[in-house]
């Protein structure tokens, strides 16, 4: 009897720190213009914040190692394997990431969904100046410039 109180312990303890928010975001579509991309994608977070924060972290992700459909960077994205990349190059996608690197290539962020309290998500379209993003890549050799 003592086993199974255990386990039922354990497991209500285990459901409760569990999260129900998944830990990618959906990318749903895109517009390319010359140096500038704009990229419709969903975030999750236990607050509007921290979901907005996951949804251009996701868009990041799919235009850098995923690619993003109907656009230049649909084959592979613009550095290729996110494994290969991250582990030779970790202290630049660690600021990237983690440190908020990326912000410096959003040009804007606009919420075209309100956070959904439900199921704790937000979408919107996060608009990044790939022509900036490119230059800074190769200058900190995460890719090659064209023409090498």
């Amino acid at each position: 009897m003592r086993y199974i109180n255990l386990i039922l312990v354990i497991s209500i303890i285990m459901w409760g720190c569990g999260t129900t928010a998944p830990t990618t975001g959906e990318t749903t579509k895109s517009v390319e213009r010359d140096g500038v991309i704009t990229i419709s994608t969903k975030g999750y977070g236990k607050k509007e914040a921290s979901a907005i924060k996951h949804a251009k972290e996701q868009a990041f992700i799919n235009l850098l190692f995923r690619g993003v459909a109907n656009t230049s960077f649909s084959n592979g994205g613009m550095v290729g394997n996110e494994q290969s990349s991250r582990s030779k190059n970790p202290e630049y996608f660690e600021d990237f990431f983690d440190n908020n690197g990326l912000d410096k290539f959003v040009i804007k962020t606009r919420q075209v969904q309100l956070f959904s309290k439900k199921d704790k998500s937000v979408k919107c379209d996060i608009t990044i100046n790939t022509k900036s993003l490119r230059n800074d890549l190769t200058q900190n050799g995460v890719i090659r410039s064209f023409g090498l």
